[in-house]
């Protein structure tokens, strides 16, 4: 029986901003994309559709 569960919602518990970001770099790297992390870190929270207008 589950007696407790723990949301994190987009940072409350723990900040994965800038984990994100990274792993939006990582991704762009391996497709031969250069993204720095600065302009990945910026477009976090726009979503998909409007992160990555150019593709």
């Amino acid at each position: 029986m589950v007696k407790s569960v723990i949301f994190d919602i987009d940072g409350t518990l723990v900040d994965s901003v800038d984990l994100h970001a990274r792993a939006w770099q990582e991704a762009f790297e391996k497709f031969g994309h250069h993204v720095s992390f600065q302009q990945a870190r910026s477009q976090i929270g726009k979503g998909g559709i409007n992160c990555c207008p150019c593709f």
